[in-house]
């Protein structure tokens, strides 16, 4: 069967009246990849919201990077994460969490109970000089509290924007540029207006799998020069839990592993991808020589 799902997108453009940059992603068939998507939850357009982020962040830069974005509100008790990991040599991964105190709680809530954090981590693919910024929870999304990082953490004028449901979601970035020796700063009132068009842009023609991502810049920036750079295709592989399963069964006691060894097999569910993994009594017996052999 011809699989019939379009390509994602990333589109970098340039405005040349103003300095201004942008990047436009489109994601498609999300679900395959974080399967909490699936549920409907009062947290699922947060959810799709930071994956939608999290993979634009992440190819938004020369370098390789992974990024994970956490909201985390300890008096609710509610945790949503959302993580995209790449590297030179492998497709991009993507995977997310809401557990069942944020599944219940819509980001106002979050955002208007004192207490939440937006944790912003970047951490390259050699891990040095890894990058962490706590921020806090506020706005009336998850894209806005993401602007307010870039504004009060990074210096950076951005406005951001998502559109996402189950299975796609477009995310449209616009930052502002120091000025150059022969360009002017940006004006505040362009800055202004340009917050005022992306308010224009409906779900409707965000999401329309019709519109080329090229009429829709053209459409919402018509009375600005802007100009688009070959667009990349992003793609994603589900990501794979079994090592880390492996590291967390090493690092049971040695009567609990014999206890898990005793049963034959013992399966584990990774949350954050929705994979179930099996490991044989054999497999275990093997993690209980490495540990011996370690001891000794």
């Amino acid at each position: 069967m011809t699989d019939t799902t379009p390509a994602n997108i990333l589109l970098p453009f340039q405005f040349h009246n103003l300095p201004i940059r942008g990047r436009l992603l489109q994601l498609h068939n999300m679900a395959q990849h974080v399967p909490s998507l699936t549920d409907d939850t009062a947290c699922t357009q947060t959810l799709a919201e930071l994956i939608a982020a999290a993979a634009l962040l992440a190819h938004d830069t020369k370098h390789t990077l992974s990024v994970s974005l956490q909201l985390q509100h300890p008096t609710l008790g509610a945790l949503i994460f959302a993580h995209c990991g790449t590297s030179p040599s492998s497709p991009a991964t993507l995977k997310a969490y809401a557990n069942p105190a944020a599944q219940a709680t819509p980001f106002t809530t979050l955002a208007g109970t004192e207490g939440g954090i937006f944790a912003i981590t970047m951490e390259p693919a050699d891990l040095s000089n890894r990058y962490q910024s706590l921020v806090p929870l506020t706005g009336a999304s998850a894209a806005e509290s993401l602007a307010y990082y870039f504004e009060h953490s990074v210096q950076t004028p951005t406005l951001f924007v998502v559109f996402a449901n189950t299975t796609q979601a477009t995310a449209l970035m616009l930052q502002g540029l120091p000025p150059t020796p022969d360009q002017d700063p940006l004006p505040a009132d362009d800055w202004t207006r340009m917050h005022l068009l992306l308010q224009t842009l409906t779900e409707q023609e965000a999401l329309d799998p019709n519109l080329a991502p090229e009429t829709l810049l053209m459409r919402l920036f018509a009375e600005d020069d802007l100009s688009t750079f070959p667009p990349e295709s992003p793609t994603f592989v589900q990501d794979d839990p079994r090592p880390r399963m492996l590291a967390a069964l090493a690092g049971l006691p040695a009567p609990e592993l014999a206890e898990l060894i005793a049963l034959g097999t013992v399966t584990l569910t990774d949350n954050t991808t929705g994979q179930s993994v099996t490991f044989t009594a054999d497999e275990l017996s093997h993690l209980q020589d490495d540990t011996a052999t370690i001891t000794n």
